[in-house]
């Protein structure tokens, strides 16, 4: 495995190790809107930063580069199962 790849998934797994920690800050900031905003903003931005940097490994990979709003599923791929 790359040194790329293995900092990627570290980061992947440091990410997924946040969400938990944000969601339970979510359950609790509700009555602040400006509060509960914010985080959700965060985990946001964390989840979607993460998305384009395994996008661009992938295409770095493959050749297949993806603008990065074409990383936003439309109604039918949410349907879709993922690849195999």
């Amino acid at each position: 495995m790359h040194a790329r790849d293995r900092e990627l998934l570290a980061g992947l797994a440091a990410t997924n190790q946040e969400i938990g920690a944000v969601t339970l800050q979510l359950l609790t900031l509700q009555p602040d809107d400006a509060k509960y905003a914010a985080a959700l903003r965060h985990l946001g931005r964390d989840l979607v930063r993460i998305g384009a940097e395994m996008a661009a490994r992938a295409g770095e990979l493959d050749g297949q580069v993806l603008d990065p709003a074409a990383l936003l599923p439309t109604a039918e791929q949410l349907d879709e199962p993922p690849p195999q």
